[in-house]
């Protein structure tokens, strides 16, 4: 079984449109080995990590498709001496393509931010208006809970459906009721004013700095710093299964097993 790999690329675009992406995004290629050669398997993470690139070895998977951009930032040179180059030579010499599916993902339609409204049951789901917002481009999405909860419940729903077994950050009182929710999966705590203007009684998302936590507090918004890794590992399960509806037989689509955030909790 294998697939062509404009083909590969094609369905890839059509679920995570590249034209999405934020201006300040790489998404897309990132490596491109192989030449004309097709696919035949395909691992889906979140990062790339030494031990995810050891995953895909192991299975003898030709392409990684990932959420977060192994090439973010601008490299000057290709050095087996820091992280970033040892990875990009070890994939090329391993003959594994790498495609970033990043913003792109999270703005298109069932993508990070409308999943996680779907694993939370939000209804009445739309889009964040555009005011209070300095970039003037928001992500994330708004929904209604199917009934008002305290903030201690939502916690209690957010572990159970995104398997995170700590306690989690929040600003506000756990027993304010909740019923219009923000969300941001990934780092969106500089978003927080706009969630809060409108209207929202619960802002989820990760990555929270102090300062944007005071302001939280004092604009009357209850927030839930649910981690970076946490709110997007979900992107896993939900992009291989939309990427094998796609590709049928032609290609074996995996999720990878062995991501996890970087933090331990003590």
């Amino acid at each position: 079984m294998s697939i062509d790999r404009k083909k590969l690329i094609q369905q890839i675009e059509k679920i995570s449109p590249p034209e999405r992406a934020l201006d300040w995004d790489n998404n897309g290629m990132q490596i491109n080995v192989g030449g004309d050669a097709e696919i035949k398997r395909v691992l889906v993470t979140l990062d790339i990590t030494e031990e995810i690139i050891r995953e895909a070895r192991e299975m003898n998977a030709d392409f990684i498709l990932a959420h977060h951009p192994l090439l973010f930032h601008k490299i000057q040179k290709i050095d087996c001496g820091n992280v970033v180059g040892r990875q990009i030579i070890e994939l090329i010499c391993a003959g594994i393509s790498v495609y970033a599916a990043h913003t792109s993902f999270d703005v298109a339609y069932g993508g990070n931010n409308d999943y996680l409204c779907e694993l939370l049951d939000l209804q009445k789901i739309r889009r964040v208006p555009p005011e209070g917002a300095a970039s003037g481009e928001i992500m994330g999405k708004i929904g209604n809970l199917k009934r008002e909860m305290c903030l201690a419940e939502v916690c209690d729903l957010l572990r159970e459906r995104l398997h995170i077994d700590r306690r989690l950050p929040v600003v506000g009182d756990p027993a304010a009721r909740i019923l219009k929710v923000g969300l941001c999966t990934g780092g969106g705590g500089e978003q927080m004013e706009a969630f809060a203007a409108s209207g929202c009684s619960l802002y989820i998302t990760g990555d929270v700095r102090h300062h944007e936590a005071l302001l939280a507090a004092e604009k009357g918004i209850c927030l839930i710093d649910a981690g970076h890794f946490d709110t997007e590992w979900i992107f896993v399960q939900n992009f291989a299964e939309r990427l094998k509806t796609a590709v049928g037989d032609v290609a074996e689509v995996y999720m990878s097993r062995r991501g996890k955030g970087p933090f331990a909790y003590l």
